[in-house]
């Protein structure tokens, strides 16, 4: 286990969650609702970093499985890089349901 995408994570998942709340003020959306939804956008993204660094072989094996690529051996910058990768997809994700939640769900300004 790699400790560098939670190291990173620290530094992405508030950045993330500063976002979806100044977006959400921004739109005057109710305080509750920016809180909670920068609360969960920064978890989440917390939680993707969380899962690659526990997780980190077994979702590199898998993503080289996905790709029908035999692993003879995997350079440590490739396994990094891969597990950051892993984090930015799930805090970009992260974001977009947010973004979707936020125009199109029931709360959704007018």
């Amino acid at each position: 286990m790699t400790l560098l995408p939670v190291a990173v994570a620290l530094f992405v998942s508030p950045a993330a969650a500063a976002l979806v709340y100044v977006d959400a003020t921004r739109r005057d959306l109710s305080k509750r609702y920016c809180t909670v939804a920068a609360f969960a956008v920064g978890l989440a993204s917390f939680g993707g970093f969380l899962a690659a660094a526990v997780f980190g072989s077994g979702l590199f094996s898998a993503f080289y499985r996905l790709l029908e690529r035999p692993v003879i051996a995997v350079t440590p910058l490739d396994l990094l890089l891969s597990l950051l990768l892993f984090g930015l997809a799930g805090t970009a994700l992260a974001l977009l349901g947010y973004g979707v939640a936020s125009r199109y769900g029931p709360l959704a300004s007018p």
